[in-house]
């Protein structure tokens, strides 16, 4: 049945192709020029990768959690409005301690599962349980919560449950930590903590709850078709109401990118971005005046990079992880990508708490001192064996698997590029011994340099599947800096430990750290307070479509006419 829908839709493609003699210049349809959110419609966007779950206690890769921020709800949330602040969300408010160990939430009355059932507290106490349990789910974000009380008792089965929590009453939950958690509030935010309906669960079993379950989040699944699509619908128990505004969202997967622009172009979906923009797309787009206003390009705090599995030839070798963080030219991948991204010399990206331009020790394009390091391996003339080098699939990841390929062969390392599904992609990134050197990323979660330092690279974070830290990497010393700056109290301190803490990963080079991203996104004129929210991406939950939509062409002349003098301003690409 798959196979037959995806040649039905390449057809549908190809023959809307076919009979297009329009080089869409310009935009299909405008909106209707309504003030004001409005309910109603369907957003539709694409991806070229495929989504393997929805389960918030076990998503982890940035296409997944698109999904499942738009399923499953938290206590707080993460402001729209650029900054990450941590803002309520079931829980209406709270109370924190004056020594900082104890949090107390009230959740809403109006907290609902989108079966309608109420959300009460024993619903997070048994989210959290069936996430934190390592003999149920293999979660790569428990680490985020090991402050709670009783965490390690209960990780190791000592006890039955998780000490730390208490539920006074069914709208109020009671958080013990062991000690002050400056990352707490910002780690409750995160789809791992998002609360699951324990009979909904049962009943479909962990295996198919990430495809077949029910969140409190904003939409409810209505059709889930692996490689093909996943359409949700407007959960109509979701506390925030009345968002979200739209009524539907089509997210298709497994699209090439080049047909994702396409049909956004032809107005088949409301939304384009960077990972549906080729590098001639992009700047084809760029160029157009007709799009301008509908184009916007920002900063993202991501850093990415190449992982270099510390547990496995040659990459238990210190000196040879050196040498191809020395070796691979950040310049020439930025120019390659037309700028589309940034060289990265650190972990921390710009504007990020810990980020510092005069990096000591940086990852800067070096051959010699590559060369000294390969020497220093063992190694004078090259590594005797060809390595794999895993990326995921799609046309940029294979771009920077050719130029990593083609650095490291200067200093005598041999790759053989190895491209595979996003679903088996992050799975074999996160099982031990398994994936030599593969391409990998951290987006900020939230605002605070423990959120890119900590998941990937703690001791804790590794795992026997699913493991956030790629590179099985363990430094006793970096350990004890991450936990030191988790509680420290003083801001500027907390800084200093965790720039202390990246110097050591500089050194150890488990990453080599490629770029910062920057992010372009286009969509249709009728798409109205789209931004890119500064965690979730591209989340539909906040914008409305301004309908019923109007021929783009004759309603800019209309307006133009309108304008007089001033239409070339207002209505660029268009005459009056």
């Amino acid at each position: 049945m798959r196979s037959t829908r995806r040649a039905e839709a390449a057809l549908v493609v190809a023959l809307s192709l076919a009979a297009c003699t329009d080089p869409h210049t310009r935009p299909q349809r405008m909106g209707a020029g309504l003030a004001g959110p409005r309910r109603g419609g369907t957003f539709r966007f694409a991806m070229d990768g495929d989504v393997g779950t929805a389960d918030p206690a076990l998503t982890a890769d940035v296409t997944a959690m698109l999904v499942t921020r738009m399923l499953h709800e938290c206590l707080v949330d993460y402001s729209a409005t650029g900054t990450a602040e941590v803002i309520p969300a079931l829980a209406e408010r709270w109370e924190v301690a004056p020594d900082g160990r104890t949090y107390t939430f009230h959740l809403r009355p109006t907290a609902r599962f989108g079966n309608g059932r109420e959300v009460t507290s024993r619903d997070f106490v048994y989210a959290w349980e069936r996430m934190l349990n390592p003999r149920r789910l293999p979660s790569p974000g428990a680490e985020n919560y090991r402050l709670i009380e009783g965490f390690e008792d209960f990780r190791e089965g000592r006890d039955a449950h998780l000490r730390g929590l208490a539920t006074p009453d069914a709208r109020t939950l009671v958080v013990h930590l062991s000690a002050p958690d400056r990352t707490f509030l910002h780690a409750l935010a995160l789809r791992f903590a998002a609360v699951v309906p324990r009979e909904v669960v049962e009943a479909v079993g962990d295996a198919r709850f990430g495809t077949d379950g029910v969140g409190a989040g904003p939409f409810l699944v209505d059709a889930w078709e692996p490689g093909f699509r996943i359409a949700l619908r407007r959960n109509p128990y979701y506390w925030n109401a009345p968002k979200p505004y739209v009524d539907r969202v089509i997210f298709e997967v497994s699209i090439a990118r080049h047909l994702q622009f396409m049909r956004f172009l032809a107005g088949e979906l409301e939304l384009a971005h960077n990972y549906s923009l080729s590098t001639a797309d992009y700047l084809w787009i760029r160029r157009q005046p007709a799009w301008r206003p509908y184009v916007t390009t920002t900063p993202v705090p991501t850093v990415a990079g190449f992982m270099m599995n510390t547990e496995m030839r040659p990459f238990d070798n210190v000196h040879v992880r050196r040498a191809a963080a020395f070796a691979i030219d950040r310049e020439a991948l930025c120019r390659a990508r037309n700028y589309r991204i940034q060289p990265a010399w650190g972990l921390f990206p710009p504007a990020s708490p810990g980020h510092r331009d005069d990096l000591p020790n940086a990852q800067r394009f070096d051959l010699d001192a590559a060369r000294r390091e390969m020497r220093a391996a063992g190694y004078p003339n090259g590594y005797p064996d060809e390595v794999e080098l895993w990326i995921g699939e799609g046309e940029s990841g294979l771009v920077y698997g050719q130029l990593i390929q083609a650095d490291l062969a200067r200093i005598g390392l041999r790759m053989r590029i190895k491209q595979a599904s996003g679903s088996v992609y992050y799975a074999s990134l996160g099982r031990p011994h398994t994936v030599a050197m593969g391409f990998t990323g951290w987006q900020m979660d939230y605002p605070d340099p423990a959120n890119f330092i900590e998941p990937s690279f703690h001791s804790r974070s590794i795992q026997p599947e699913n493991s956030a830290n790629h590179a099985f990497y363990r430094n006793a010393e970096f350990d004890r800096l991450v936990d030191q700056g988790r509680v420290e109290p003083d801001a500027a301190r907390r800084i200093a430990i965790y720039q202390q803490a990246e110097q050591i990963l500089l050194r150890d080079a488990p990453w080599a750290f490629i770029y910062n991203a920057v992010e372009l996104t286009a969509v249709q004129p009728y798409v109205k307070d789209w931004s890119l929210h500064p965690v979730w991406n591209y989340y539909p939950g906040d914008l409305w479509l301004d309908l019923p939509t109007r021929a783009f062409q004759a309603a800019r002349r209309d307006l133009a006419r309108a304008l007089g003098p001033l239409a070339r301003l207002a209505t660029p690409g268009v005459a009056p």
